[in-house]
């Protein structure tokens, strides 16, 4: 299936929508599971409330004790009685007991007198100076709005009491308690959430590599095409040209078509070897003919057989190989191939003069090696790609040389195989240097 850009947007696109619509029902049933605890916790509070206020008013001493503790409060100001106080909170620990509301309180007791009762003012009068109830309540009839449990405890009934007293309790880790009650719905929630996230961003993923795992691989059979074209239709018209022409044609003619089917035999391949030995690495039948190989021999080698191409552009191939210790334990073929694909890749990316120079020098338990040219250069955007597999830059110059873009990918596994490294240091037009180490073992 051949995905359009326009098809992989669309997709997207409502992929997307339906992530985002599910994490908002997700969201609005979180908070309605949290709101639905909150209003479980408030009902609990009430049902405590009642049976606070239906054991305070069975027991007359309460109301006695309470009436002279406020009493003390008017004279002397003080807002908490010891014994009252234990009291209040033996009852309070009692019925939550009950009710197994094991949750930290603060209490307080207020007065409704008969002389603010119309302006509906209550008075706090007992309890912890300081906490979060010590102040004036205004209004004690919306529970979400004064955030404590309210409960009556006595009423003007003739008595020789001043006014009515209610007991309000306050719950500081209130918002914790009920959000600790919907912590494994919470929970599970964000791990769907996550998971789902993932699963969105990794098929993105993979559609984004997919559809570029396509262009490369119209882009390769293309350049295949075309490499593999070029030679067998030379191969194939020298072969027509020795065959028509006749048994006493001129011998040095003959030798040039000869020269051309084997060169051009040579360069075929060449293009199936390349192929080959990506296919070998990447099916994992590749294995390294490890021996102890001079390195400086074989760079010597790479330049005498490429001096004549070299000579062809009036360039030239410097070496300066200072290394003290050259011997490396590495397979010669695939040791020659690596130089011989740099260097070819230098000469194919230079427009002007070819000037290769290629070093070597002492590096810690190896040998480095740097060949550089001054060739178009490599742009930074592209620099992190180069080494990927069918990759080939699609901008400047570049582009106008042929291949598969296999090269500096197998330059690469076969040095990582080797266990050395590969560097790259490049810019526009003042060409590039490719830095490799080899270890001696």
């Amino acid at each position: 299936m051949n995905l359009s850009k326009r098809s992989i947007g669309l997709v997207m696109g409502l992929a997307t929508i339906a992530l985002v619509g599910l994490s908002v029902i997700q969201v609005r049933n979180l908070n309605s599971s949290i709101e639905t605890n909150r209003q479980i916790f408030l009902q609990k509070v009430d049902l405590c409330s009642v049976g606070i206020g239906e054991q305070f008013s069975k027991n007359k001493t309460y109301g006695e004790l309470l009436h002279q503790s406020a009493l003390r409060v008017k004279e002397k100001g003080a807002f908490n009685d010891p014994i009252i106080d234990g009291k209040m909170r033996a009852l309070i620990d009692d019925v939550f007991k009950d009710y197994s509301l094991d949750l930290p309180y603060e209490y307080a007791i207020y007065e409704h007198s008969e002389t603010r009762r119309k302006e509906g003012i209550y008075n706090f009068v007992l309890g912890d100076q300081g906490t979060s109830l010590d102040f004036e309540l205004t209004d004690c009839t919306n529970p979400d709005e004064r955030g404590h449990s309210w409960t009556v405890l006595t009423c003007s009934n003739g008595t020789d009491m001043d006014g009515d007293y209610h007991l309000a309790v306050f719950f500081p880790s209130q918002n914790a308690y009920v959000f600790a009650q919907s912590s494994g719905a919470l929970i599970l929630s964000i791990v769907f959430i996550l998971l789902l996230l993932f699963c969105f961003a990794y098929t993105l993923i993979v559609i984004q590599r997919q559809k570029k795992l396509s262009v490369i691989k119209n882009d390769f059979i293309n350049n295949l095409t075309h490499e593999f074209k070029t030679p067998i239709a030379s191969i194939a018209l020298a072969t027509s040209m020795l065959k028509r022409d006749s048994v006493d044609e001129n011998e040095v003619k003959k030798a040039n078509y000869l020269d051309l089917i084997e060169h051009e035999g040579k360069r075929l391949e060449g293009q199936v070897d390349k192929v080959l030995q990506i296919a070998m690495i990447d099916s994992g039948n590749f294995s390294l003919n490890k021996k102890l190989l001079n390195v400086h021999e074989a760079i010597k080698r790479v330049v005498e057989s490429m001096s004549l191409v070299v000579s062809k552009r009036q360039g030239q191939i410097e070496l300066d190989l200072k290394a003290s210790q050259a011997e490396v334990m590495a397979d010669e073929t695939h040791l020659v191939n690596v130089i011989y694909n740099l260097v070819d890749n230098a000469l194919k990316y230079t427009v002007d003069v070819p000037i290769i120079s290629i070093t070597t020098r002492d590096s810690e338990d190896g040998i480095e090696i740097s060949i550089k040219d001054n060739g178009i250069g490599i742009g930074e955007e592209i620099q992190k790609y180069i080494f990927d597999k069918f990759y080939r830059a699609e901008k400047g110059n570049v582009h106008n040389v042929k291949g598969f873009g296999l090269g500096l990918s197998y330059v690469k596994n076969i040095i990582e195989a080797h266990s050395g490294k590969i560097g790259l240091s490049s810019e526009i037009n003042r060409g590039s240097e490719f830095r490799m180490y080899f270890p001696f073992t």
